[in-house]
């Protein structure tokens, strides 16, 4: 912002103003838009919204107790596990997990943890929900969720 450049800033509730431009018409807009009448007439006026949009997937519940349960609370693990790559990569931004992240997400949602976590890791991976990435987490092969996986979870 040069020196001729001058900006105020107010914002209230949802509501947000900002004016900027050089000094003078800035206080004189700032004055005109911020009266009583202005305002009133801002309140009585129906104005369209722009529709935000949401984020892919929709908004993820604050707990992933809660996002399991919004999906119904699966208690078959190749479910499970996909769900859990999901709320990885979307909630934790996680985006490569291995088996020991899985094996947190089951303590984290208290389920009792498959035997064979790997091989259902494995089996995601052919199911062409989950794809190998080359990096290695803490010495364990990890994967990360495709667009299948995602779309498998958000239908």
């Amino acid at each position: 912002m040069s020196d001729s450049q001058y900006r105020i800033r107010v914002k209230r509730g949802d509501f947000e103003l900002e004016v900027q431009g050089d000094r003078q018409w800035v206080e004189k807009k700032f004055e005109e838009l911020t009266s009583r009448d202005a305002i009133t007439s801002l309140e009585t006026q129906v104005l369209p919204t722009r529709k935000e949009e949401k984020p892919k997937g929709g908004e993820l519940p604050v707990s992933l107790a809660e996002f399991l349960k919004q999906r119904g609370n699966p208690q078959q693990h190749a479910v499970l596990v996909v769900l859990f790559g999901y709320w990885l990569f979307h909630k934790e931004n996680t985006r490569a997990f291995n088996v020991r992240d899985i094996s947190s997400c089951y303590n984290d949602a208290r389920i009792p943890e498959s035997t064979n976590t790997s091989q259902y890791l494995n089996n995601a991976q052919a199911d062409g929900y989950f794809k190998r990435v080359e990096e290695k987490k803490d010495g364990f092969v990890t994967w990360t969720i495709t667009p299948t996986g995602e779309k498998y979870i958000e239908k």
